[in-house]
């Protein structure tokens, strides 16, 4: 009886230890091309992407007409510290250059952010001259109707954030310019 069970588990022939690692290397490669095939499917890079992709920004004020705050005595220093070169601007927080927006038409404003890092959390906020109108002293920087390559962002974060910034807009971009929030 012994010798029966130990014949029953023999070593395996080299062709048949062959034809098992071949088996288990098909097996991980396919699992590996799954794996890989459902990310992308699901809204990951596949390598090959880039690691910078440009982004298109648009901008809608949706500030009042008009000008309540300009008998403020905060107005002339927001006014002064802010044009002309914060007229409509979005300021990155990951080292990149504050980009003014030009105007396409009555109150939306247009630009493209240039080499933005692809999948890793980014911040920015806009900047209107218009503020200076809204809250002169406090100049608050703009959180609504930013959208990027045509998402609105809505992610407000207020930690981890540069002195004198109190809140930004958080999100990722993927190496196809999909924006996620």
């Amino acid at each position: 009886m012994r010798g029966e069970a130990h014949r029953a588990r023999r070593e395996p022939t080299r062709s048949e230890g062959r034809r098992r690692s071949g088996a288990r290397l098909v097996l991980v490669r396919t699992c590996a091309v799954a794996i890989a095939l459902l990310s992308v499917a699901c809204g990951g890079d596949s390598p090959d992407q880039p690691t910078a992709v440009d982004v298109h920004v648009a901008y809608v004020s949706r500030l009042p007409a008009g000008c309540p705050d300009q008998a403020n005595p905060c107005y002339p220093m927001c006014a002064h510290h802010n044009a002309p070169a914060g007229l409509q601007a979005v300021v990155p927080l990951w080292g990149a250059d504050t980009l003014r927006l030009t105007e396409v038409s009555a109150g939306r404003y247009e630009g493209v952010l240039p080499m933005v890092p692809t999948n890793t959390a980014l911040r920015l906020y806009g900047r209107d001259i218009g503020m200076c109108c809204v809250d002169a002293c406090n100049y608050p920087p703009v959180l609504e109707d930013i959208l990027l390559n045509g998402i609105k962002l809505t992610k407000v974060v207020r930690d981890g954030l540069p002195a004198g910034v109190t809140a930004a807009l958080e999100f990722s971009v993927t190496g196809s310019g999909a924006i996620r929030q």
